[in-house]
């Protein structure tokens, strides 16, 4: 996991604001990637498509260094108890949505080759595939945390 801890102590956002966040991202990236795979090849598609990839990458900007993202991304030993089971739970969910999710991939990637579906074959899209992946690796664990602890979670235990 990805953690990048703040400078100057993390600045925490409510349980609200990260699954919005966290939510949007994970559904932004992949619509402007389909605008721009499938979508008519104009200009204001391009636009709309890049700048619904762009808008992704900015919600995930507020995640990095807080508390949440904190639990999943951190060094084991330097959580308590409590954040530990936080962990296992949000991996454990993680790890089962990202594999139905690649399932899911393998499974349309075998039934698009047969019935000549899109399916990535430039540089450009694979590139787009492989940062989906590492945005979707990065903002699952979060997301799916925000949706396991209660709204009213405070954050930081220390």
């Amino acid at each position: 996991m990805l953690y990048l801890q703040a400078q100057n102590g993390a600045r925490d956002v409510s349980v609200a604001k990260v699954r919005l966040f966290s939510t949007f991202s994970l559904v932004a990236y992949p619509a402007g990637a389909l605008l721009l795979a499938l979508g008519p090849d104009a200009l204001s598609t391009k636009l709309a498509g890049y700048g619904l990839i762009l808008l992704a990458l900015i919600a995930y900007a507020p995640l990095i260094g807080r508390s949440l993202q904190r639990i999943v991304g951190e060094d084991t030993k330097l959580l308590d108890e409590y954040e530990l089971r936080l962990r296992g739970r949000a991996l454990s969910a993680c790890y089962a949505a990202f594999a139905m999710l690649a399932l899911l991939l393998v499974l349309y990637a075998a039934i698009a080759s047969d019935k000549g579906f899109w399916l990535p074959s430039t540089y450009e899209q694979f590139n787009g595939v492989v940062w989906g992946v590492f945005l979707y690796a990065s903002v699952l664990p979060t997301a799916l945390l925000s949706w396991l602890v209660e709204p009213t979670f405070t954050g930081e235990q220390r």
